[in-house]
């Protein structure tokens, strides 16, 4: 058995913060076309490259007039033609030369019909309107009324979304220089373990830790790099970590950090890097280790897939956030009814103790105690949100927690004696449930 008496323990939040500031996000550019730039992260500033609009235009469907023609009250229309005294105004169009101003098409008539009878004929009948504009300009976006030539729209490190991608397109953008997405190497370790698509020995298994990363990657924005499965070889492991962190900006390696007889990976990366933590204070997921090796940040998660499933959303999503958009994005979380049956947390937390190594439990952060997480699926009844725990034995622990909209987390220290209707706080799984 592996001895674990000097690993560190740390938070989740210490172990990202440690981490992040160990490590060097190298970042480069490319420059894409929009319709390839969906999510992606801006690289640069983004400001207007024209007025927008680049005329006057009319905010609706009606007729343009000149101001001024009103400047003694409804004038007699009776005589007006198109294209002389009015003329058609349609929406997000330039108004024609020389008018400034438009009458909702509601507010005129054409030899008594009303609204757009005759409109865009080319002698749709006497004109009467029946509301005169109140100023120049009126129910018409001036230029640059949206946006004006070199103004601000986006900074550095802004998520495009849909919405954005559309305000860089009426600004003058037809390609936009973004981060380029983060290489993120993933090792399977185990001699259990064989690839997915080979041939399955009796006594093994298929790794499918890849297969969930390689999804969870894609959906943050990184382009993942999923290594064939290495077995509990102290030299081999050696050899594609230093392979891994050459290659790749991020990388994460799976298993081997517990106290198996064959668990080499701290030791390891205690011997070609530096390690920031061994342990986190929550499980499942407790063997979740944090490292730098060359300055690549390297994440060992936890090896079973629904420990897997949470260290990957707690701990690898930030590193992609940070390299694409320079921050951690920030998790979302809502607060809900407790729906279960009464739940004890585990008793007294954790003696306050000193941050600094230590013995497994005795290195915590101040105050820090273990907790553990619960799924639980959100579901509003009579207004009231609730949340309801995930039953264990319902499905393997992988779909179970899949059909959890967010975990909650029992510290013994805020949740003594839960009760049904206690209100809890849920972090939400990514990506976000809309409720």
């Amino acid at each position: 058995m592996r001895d674990h008496t000097n690993h560190i323990e740390l938070t989740r939040e210490a172990a990202i913060e440690r981490l992040i500031d160990a490590s060097t996000f190298d970042a480069t550019t490319e420059t894409v076309g929009l319709h390839d730039a969906h999510m992606r992260a801006t690289a640069s500033e983004c400001r207007s490259r024209i007025d927008v609009p680049n005329a006057l235009c009319a905010q609706m469907d009606g007729i343009a007039v000149r101001f001024d023609d009103f400047s003694e009250g409804m004038p007699d229309t009776g005589n007006w033609q198109l294209g002389r005294e009015y003329d058609w105004a349609n929406t997000g169009t330039a108004l024609p030369a020389g008018f400034d101003c438009a009458i909702r098409i509601e507010q005129v008539e054409f030899d008594g019909g009303i609204g757009n009878i005759g409109v865009g004929t080319e002698n749709p009948g006497s004109l009467r309107i029946l509301e005169a504009p109140t100023r120049r300009y009126a129910s018409c976006k001036e230029r640059g009324s949206n946006f004006t030539e070199g103004q601000a729209l986006f900074p550095a490190g802004t998520r495009l979304t849909p919405a954005k991608l559309s305000v860089l397109a009426m600004c003058g953008y037809s390609e936009v220089e973004v981060v380029k997405r983060p290489r993120v190497a993933f090792i399977p370790t185990g001699d259990e373990l064989v690839s997915p698509g080979s041939g399955l020995p009796e006594g093994k298994a298929y790794d499918s830790n890849g297969v969930l990363l390689e999804g969870k990657l894609r959906l943050w924005g990184a382009d993942p790099v999923i290594y064939e499965c290495i077995p509990d070889d102290w030299d081999i492991i050696t050899q594609a970590i230093l392979r891994a962190c050459d290659e790749a900006d991020i990388v994460a390696i799976n298993a081997g950090s517990s106290k198996g007889s064959k668990d080499f990976t701290m030791e390891i990366l205690e011997q070609v890097g530096t390690v920031i933590c061994h342990e986190t204070n929550h499980g499942p997921g407790r063997h979740t280790s944090a490292s730098v090796v060359n300055g690549t940040p390297v994440l060992g998660l936890s090896g079973p897939p629904s420990g897997c499933e949470i260290t990957a959303d707690w701990y690898l999503k930030p590193l992609v956030d940070w390299f694409l958009y320079g921050r951690a994005t920030p998790s979302a979380h809502v607060k809900a009814a407790y729906d279960g049956q009464a739940q004890p947390t585990g008793g007294k937390p954790a003696k306050k103790t000193p941050d600094t190594p230590g013995a497994s439990g005795k290195g915590r952060e101040p105050g820090k105690d273990f907790f553990g997480i619960r799924p639980v699926k959100l579901e509003r009844e009579n207004d009231v949100l609730k949340a309801k725990p995930i039953a264990n034995g319902m499905h393997p622990d992988l779909l179970r927690l899949d059909e959890a909209d967010g975990y909650l987390e029992l510290h013994p220290s805020a949740y003594r004696n839960l009760e049904p209707g206690d209100e809890v706080t849920v972090e939400l799984r990514y990506p976000y449930t809309s409720l």
